[in-house]
């Protein structure tokens, strides 16, 4: 039942299906008490087929004919998005879908139901969006750690290149100018990254030292309020 599509935070789109005008205006005026109001497009069941190019987040069917019901559930249903479905006593939009009773004060149950499907289905949407974006935080921690082990590698590798290119500049009366622009091309880059490895030192100290600051607060914390 519930819809891998992400929910839109900010005003999710119910899709209301129905050939009874007075049900949708129980149902939008029912929703409008709430805090959250979702946007509304309101189709009838005369082109079913119209209905899979609507763009919606749950879909809330009523006031139908029996006999609309089955192509209406074969548009809606494989697009597997939510489905509420307000029915007559007897009647059934197959399976997966949510089948409330058309009774007395059925507006409130429909847009309780409703509204938490859309609850629980943002929280999934929201669930996966921190889990992508913590595994691309630890993909920059691991590339970090990296970079940290094999800092000393790369400057032991740094100062060996600036050393020989400088062992070689000096002897410029010996070399041809293509060769001497060549090294003092090489030692300029070598310098360069060494101005870098020297900023990822900085950048490490720094977030060591904000590290420790903030494991000391909580401590400093509690010992403000034991007395």
């Amino acid at each position: 039942m519930p819809s891998s599509r992400e929910i839109s935070a900010a005003r999710p789109t119910v899709l209301i299906v129905t050939d009874e005008d007075e049900f949708s205006r129980l149902l939008t005026s029912r929703w409008l008490r709430e805090r959250g109001v979702p946007s509304f497009t309101v189709r009838g069941s005369s082109s079913p087929t119209q209905l899979a190019a609507e763009s919606f987040d749950l879909a809330i069917a009523g006031g139908i004919a029996d006999a609309a019901l089955g192509a209406i559930a074969s548009c809606l249903q494989p697009l597997g998005r939510p489905i509420v479905y307000v029915c007559r006593p007897g009647a059934c939009l197959r399976t997966n879908t949510v089948s409330l009773p058309e009774v007395a004060g059925w507006p409130d149950l429909a847009v309780t139901v409703a509204a938490a499907i859309l609850e629980c289905a943002h929280a999934r949407a929201e669930a996966g969006r921190l889990r992508q974006l913590n595994f691309r935080l630890e993909q920059f921690a691991s590339l970090g750690r990296y970079l940290v082990d094999m800092r000393h590698n790369l400057n032991n590798a740094l100062t060996s290149i600036l050393g020989n290119s400088d062992l070689i500049l000096l002897e410029q009366a010996c070399l041809p100018p293509v060769v001497r622009t060549q090294v003092e091309t090489i030692r300029n880059m070598g310098l360069r990254m060494n101005e870098i490895m020297q900023r990822f030192s900085s950048l490490q100290k720094e977030l060591q030292l904000v590290e420790e600051q903030s494991a000391k607060e909580p401590a400093s914390k509690g010992a403000a309020c034991s007395p």
